[in-house]
Parts: structure tokens; C-alpha cells; sequence
């Protein structure tokens, strides 16, 4: 299961993170591919985010607008509804007090218990009225009922009265009279001759307050009452008592009911609402005035905004994850396709080179050839000299046995031309049974000389139930020499070289040719088999010995490894089939033919 997991999502891993092979790098189209990916990432999450970003803003301003109409518009209501109630408090006691003093005259109203009995009828339907006093046109009281004991007065200089003496029916603005706060309300009546007399009566603002509280919802809601210079007439919660100073701007006195957004330095941003309280037939000193502030009415717009950031956070995150994703498997798609040009574009140039090295091949080949030919017939040639010597000389049998050794070397020369010529064109592959110790043995005559000169140990150990094989002696023979030549090359003076031969398997042989030299670094055991690729100084290979014998045992049906470590040493294991290459060679030659 978690194969096939892990195999499904392979295409979504990062695959084009992978170092590109220094071979391949010069046939690749693009080098930075994790530029390419971030570059898209960055395009793509701008142009899917972006939209996102733009519709989560205007819906909060689109909510923030939502929110701040409704609550204006339950400010105004809150404020509206209030106004109406005070209004009609108010106009109570106007219309009350009108009524009195057009029933009764100045004569009963200033005879003895006149005032006294409408004072407590007015008391007993309608809370605030304190006292009642009739004043003259001149300011001066000529009739008082009430709990305190006042002596004739003269108001002509209080503001209130001016005013009393311009309307009909007029209720005043909050008085102070040392601790005490009151109300003035008058009503204005004309006796026979046009002479007219004032009935004043002193209000305790109350039931204002009472009024109001009832519309003081939670903690966050003040209500109260000003006068139209900004005095605070009534006392509030926020701004504090009566006769204080509102720290609020107001609108311009207009009718009706006004709200606004303003910023208090302690409460923050508030919501408040003023209206202006007119009776039906007398204007008022008192404008009324709620503020709520914005934090309590905010928590339901923190909520909707958390879930919405929430909802927001989680589209995003869903699409980085899906453009990750998507660019991965992208590039990686395009790294895999410029990967497989690029080898496909390193194999088409190799086998240009090759193809190039099979006609220089060719021509060194053909030139090696002719001068070869001619040492093998000068070799049969002494040699048949010395086979019509009439008296042989004692030392003709060992000069023969060395004739007859240059003329089989001639003949591997010539067999290794025709490697090199393998590069251009196909050679037929001659089958015959190959003892391997005799091949062995071929090989080391060629280095006994550099092994004795150097006091190199070499050993030999061929199993002695290893079979036959049917195989190219030549092509076995040029690729052991390949493999002893570059033993002899990474070692030093006194070091040892050991080749073994034995059975792997059934049908099949192993050969290992085994030095204690300078080895092979680990970076470079992928690449040895590579054409043109040499782990020796320059001007000391060509970096062609590995390729071919690398090619020559695939041609055998076989298979080379390495296992090495610098410092340590070597080891080449060539194998074989004993028997399967006639069937290779018959396949060969149908895939070419």
C-alpha cells in the first residue's frame, strides 16, 4: 500500500531538485529549473490570490458599511423614540399648565389657597411640579404656594422670565440655585384692560432623568439632555453631571434627528445621536443626545471578520497547496523531458565521435595491417628457412618456438585492429571453445618482463572444474589484456595482482582481475565505462580502454562490474556464459540484418 502510495505521488515530489549530471548539463536547455518553479509559483499565487485579496477587502468594507448603516439606523430609532417620549413629557406639563391659568383669574388665583389647591392637583397627576407663584408684568411675585417660605420676590432680571414674557406657554433651560437644580415653567395669561400676569412653577428635572433611563440599554448606552449651548442638563454616565461642559461636537440645531460617527480619547469610537425637543407650542432649551460606543456593537463584526479571515486563510492555503503542486508536477515534467534531450543529444553526439574514431580507426587499422603482414610473412619465412637447414642448430627449436609466438602475436594485432575498426562497421564474431587458463596464461606472457623489472606479484587461480566456454577468443583476449594493462598502470613497485576464475552459476563463468593500487574514486565509478572519460593524467589515456572492453563483453553476452576504494585497490569481474552466445550471436545478426 504504501508502495503504491508513494509511487502515485511520485510525480508531485521535487525531482528537478537533483544535481544534473556534469555530462548532460551542456545538452540541457534550462539549468535553474527551481528559478523556473518559483518564478510560476510567484505568477500563479499572484494572479490567484490576488482576486481573493481584492473580494476579501471589499467585503470588508462592504460589511463595515453594512454594520455602520445599521447601526445609524438604530441609533436614530433609539434616539427618535426617546425624543418622542420626552417630548410628550414635556408637552404634558405645557399643556397642563396652559389649561390653569386660562380657568382660573388673577383675583382666584392669588386669593388666599388659590394656589395652594391647584399646586396639589397639579402634584397629584404629574411628578416635578414643586412650587407655584404669580408674577407681575414688572418681575415681581405677588402669589406663591409651595414648601418654601418665600417673601415677595422680584425675577426681573432672570432670563427665564424675560423669555416667560415673550411666549405663551415657556419651560426653561436648567436653573441653579446654590446645590439645587430646577426647572422654570410659565404661562402667560392677559386680564381686562390688556395688563397680563405670569404663572411660574418650579420643576425638578426628574422626571427627565427617569424619562430617560429607560432607554439606557446596557453599559455602552448614555442618553441625556443639553441645553442648545452644549450644558449637560441631565446627568451622563460618559460625560459627566449636570452643568458640565459637553466634550462632544454637536451638529448644527436642525429638526429632526441627526446621527453621527465620532472618536472619544477614552471610549474610542462612538456612535451617537442628537435631536432637537420642540412642543407643539413652545420651543425647548433641550436638545437630546444617546451615545453608544462602537466596541460593543463591534463584537459582532469581529466575529463575522475572524470567520471570514478564517475562510480566507483556508482558500489560500488551499491554493498554495494546489499550485505547489501543479508547478511541481510541471517542471518536473519538464525536467524529465529536457533530461531525456539531453541524453538523447550526448548519445547522438558520442556516436558521432564514435563514428568519427571508427574512421580514424579504420585508417590506422588498414596502416597497422600492412606492416603486420609483413612481419608474418618474414616470421613463416625464417621459419621455413630454418625448417630446410640441413643441419639444424641447437638452439633452432627455441628460435622456431619464438617465430611461432610472433607469428600468433601478429595474428592478436590483427585481431585488435579489427576492435578498433568496430567502431564504424560490424565484424563477425568467430565461435569456438576457450580454455581459460590458457587464455590467462596468453595474457601475463605479455607483462612477466614489467612484473619482474617492477617485483610485482602476480597470481593465477583458475578453478579446475571450470568448463570450456564458447565464446571470441580475441574479443576474451583483448579484454583481459584491457584489464591487466590498466592493473599494471594504478599500481606501484612490489604491489600484487591477482585474477580468478571460477563458476558463478549454472552456465555461467566469473573472471576477476584484482590490484592493491591507487584505486578508483567513489564520484568517478559511474563514469569509467564512458567513452573519453580517464581518471589519468592528461596525455596518459585516451579514456577508450574501458568503453571498448565494456562494449566487447556485451557483445560475449556477458557483464562487467567495479567495486573499488582509493588507496585500496581494484576489482574487475568479468561474466560469461558458457554456452549462451551462439544464441546472441544468431540475435545480433537478425536485429542487424
Amino acid at each position: 500500500m504504501i508502495k503504491r502510495f508513494l509511487k502515485a505521488v511520485e510525480p508531485l515530489r521535487a525531482g528537478f531538485n537533483r544535481c544534473q549530471s556534469e555530462q548532460l548539463g551542456p545538452f540541457c536547455t534550462f539549468t535553474n529549473y527551481r528559478r523556473i518553479w518559483m518564478k510560476g509559483f510567484l505568477l500563479l499565487g499572484a494572479v490567484s490570490l490576488l482576486p481573493l485579496v481584492v473580494v476579501v477587502l471589499i467585503h470588508y468594507r462592504l460589511l463595515g458599511t453594512s454594520i455602520d448603516s445599521e447601526f445609524n439606523l438604530r441609533m436614530e430609532r433609539l434616539t427618535s423614540d426617546a425624543r418622542i417620549k420626552i417630548t410628550s413629557e414635556i408637552e404634558k406639563r405645557l399643556d397642563i399648565f396652559s389649561f390653569t391659568v386660562k380657568e382660573n383669574t388673577y383675583e382666584q388665583l392669588t386669593a388666599p389657597g388659590g394656589l395652594a389647591g391647584i399646586l396639589k392637583n397639579l402634584k397629584l397627576g404629574f411628578d416635578g411640579f414643586e412650587d407655584l407663584r404669580v408674577i407681575t408684568p414688572a418681575g415681581v411675585q405677588t402669589a406663591y404656594a409651595g414648601p418654601h417660605e418665600v417673601k415677595k420676590t422680584d425675577y426681573s432680571n432672570q432670563d427665564w422670565f424675560k423669555e416667560s414674557k415673550k411666549h405663551d406657554v415657556y419651560i426653561s433651560a436648567l436653573q441653579k440655585d446654590g446645590d439645587a437644580a430646577y426647572m422654570m415653567i410659565t404661562a402667560k395669561s392677559f386680564r381686562p384692560g390688556g395688563s397680563f400676569f405670569i404663572l411660574g412653577a418650579v420643576l425638578q428635572p426628574e422626571f427627565l432623568t427617569q424619562t430617560l433611563s429607560a432607554y439606557k440599554t446596557d453599559e455602552y448606552t448614555d442618553i441625556f439632555l443639553v441645553n442648545r449651548s452644549g450644558i449637560i442638563q441631565t446627568t451622563s454616565a460618559f460625560y459627566g453631571d449636570i452643568f458640565v461642559k459637553l466634550a462632544l461636537a454637536l451638529p448644527d440645531n436642525a429638526p429632526g434627528t441627526q446621527t453621527f460617527l465620532d472618536k472619544d480619547d477614552q471610549m474610542g469610537p462612538i456612535i451617537a445621536g442628537s435631536a432637537v425637543i420642540s412642543a407643539l407650542d413652545a420651543e425647548t432649551a433641550f436638545i437630546l443626545v444617546a451615545v453608544k460606543q462602537k466596541k460593543a456593537i463591534m463584537s459582532i463584526w469581529k466575529r463575522l471578520q475572524t470567520r471570514l479571515n478564517y475562510f480566507a486563510a483556508f482558500c489560500a492555503l488551499g491554493i498554495i497547496v494546489a499550485i505547489s503542486v501543479a508547478c511541481t508536477f510541471v517542471i518536473n515534467t519538464l525536467y524529465r523531458a529536457d533530461e531525456h534531450k539531453a541524453e538523447t543529444t550526448a548519445m547522438m553526439e558520442q556516436n558521432n565521435r564514435l563514428a568519427s574514431i571508427g574512421q580514424l580507426a579504420a585508417g590506422v587499422a588498414h596502416e597497422i595491417n600492412n606492416p603486420m603482414a609483413l612481419i608474418d610473412q618474414t616470421a613463416g619465412y625464417i621459419k621455413d628457412l630454418l625448417a630446410l637447414r640441413e643441419q639444424p642448430h641447437k638452439g633452432d627449436k627455441e628460435l622456431v618456438e619464438n617465430i611461432d609466438l610472433i607469428i600468433d602475436e601478429v595474428e592478436r594485432c590483427g585481431g585488435i585492429t579489427n576492435q578498433l575498426l568496430g567502431f564504424s562497421r560490424k565484424f563477425d564474431i568467430q565461435i569456438q571453445k576457450i580454455n581459460i587458463k590458457e587464455i590467462v596464461s596468453d595474457v601475463l606472457i605479455f607483462h612477466q618482463k614489467e612484473a619482474q623489472y617492477r617485483n610485482i606479484k602476480l597470481t593465477v587461480d583458475v578453478a579446475e572444474d571450470i568448463p570450456e566456454i564458447v565464446t571470441d577468443r580475441g574479443k576474451l583476449q583483448q579484454i583481459l589484456m584491457n584489464l591487466v594493462n590498466n592493473a599494471f598502470q594504478a599500481m606501484e613497485n612490489g604491489n600484487c595482482l591477482d585474477i580468478r576464475a571460477f563458476n558463478e552459476e549454472l552456465n555461467k563463468i566469473s573472471i576477476t582481475v584484482r590490484d592493491n593500487g591507487c584505486g578508483i574514486a567513489q564520484e568517478s565509478l559511474t563514469k569509467i565505462f564512458e567513452p573519453f572519460y580517464t581518471t589519468k593524467e592528461e596525455g596518459m589515456g585516451t579514456g577508450l580502454g574501458l568503453s571498448i572492453t565494456y562494449g566487447l563483453v556485451e557483445k560475449l553476452g556477458g557483464g562487467i562490474s567495479v567495486v573499488s576504494k582509493e588507496n585500496e585497490g581494484t576489482v574487475f569481474t568479468v561474466t560469461l556464459p558458457v554456452n549462451g552466445l551462439k544464441e546472441r550471436v544468431n540475435s545480433y545478426e537478425n536485429s542487424a540484418g
